[in-house]
């Protein structure tokens, strides 16, 4: 328990980690406007939230071989699982998802090792498991399709941008082989999909300022990530970047959805 207690507080802070994924999750259950989760399901979801981001780290310690011994890191993984089941067995769709977002984080790791090291093909297999959690987000406030996938793009978009961005200043750090520059343009890119997400959702009548938010959002990601890049060429710390925005993203999007909440 000790030993739990102390991967947790190292590789995935209550205060940072902890505080973006429930965030994240209330951003989601937001932008599924209509929906009307009781407490218990709010509960239930946003724990089951906040484990899969949990699941996804221990698996990438695991591949990554840090965060601590392979046997204390699969049991983890095993405890996770076990409550995400615990948490949802109340609803099929919701655990579906959860499993599917847990199986792909499992599969992903073993493509390298079978020689698979195309980088398109290892994003599309690293980053399903995300969107897939982002995803259960929707399904869990009970949206129609159109808005669960455009809520998880959205967010999806700000957790990718995050993941580039992370660490501008350890040149050793090369996701999917990119370089500073090549990390920064997918970033920027990656948040483009947003304002098509946006589209989606507002297209759905869920909430109709999304496509100017998204809008925004990309104009922000692009000044963001020149700045960035030009404080991490000088040796500055790019404190505008990783989960910085992601934090932003989402206070803006629920502040957004509560004035829509009240004023639409």
């Amino acid at each position: 328990m000790i030993a739990a207690a102390r991967y947790v507080r190292l590789r995935f802070p209550p205060r940072t980690h902890g505080l973006a994924a429930l965030l994240t999750y209330a951003c989601v259950v937001a932008l599924c406007s209509g929906a009307r989760l009781g407490v218990v399901a709010l509960v239930a979801g946003g724990l089951t939230f906040v484990l899969l981001f949990l699941f996804l780290r221990l698996v990438d310690d695991l591949d990554d071989g840090t965060g601590g011994a392979p046997a204390g890191l699969r049991a983890g993984m095993v405890a996770v699982a076990g409550a995400v089941v615990l948490f949802n067995f109340h609803d099929l769709l919701a655990l579906a998802l959860a499993g599917g977002a847990c199986a792909a984080a499992l599969v992903a790791p073993l493509l390298p090792r079978h020689g698979i090291t195309h980088p398109v093909v290892l994003f599309v297999a690293y980053e399903v498991a995300p969107l897939l959690v982002l995803g259960y987000g929707g399904v869990t406030a009970g949206a129609p399709p159109m808005v669960v996938v455009g809520a998880a793009v959205v967010l999806w978009s700000a957790y990718e941008y995050w993941k580039f961005t992370r660490k501008l200043d350890e040149p050793g750090y090369r996701p999917f082989g990119l370089g500073l520059g090549a990390r920064l343009v997918a970033a920027t890119g990656l948040s483009a999909v947003a304002v098509v997400a946006a589209g989606v959702i507002a297209a759905a009548g869920a909430v109709p300022w999304a496509v100017p938010v998204g809008v925004a959002l990309i104009a922000a990601s692009c000044a963001v990530a020149m700045r960035s890049w030009w404080r991490a060429g000088r040796g500055g710390r790019a404190w505008w970047s990783g989960l910085t925005f992601v934090l932003a993203v989402d206070v803006t999007v629920l502040v957004l959805c509560a004035a829509w909440g009240v004023w639409g």
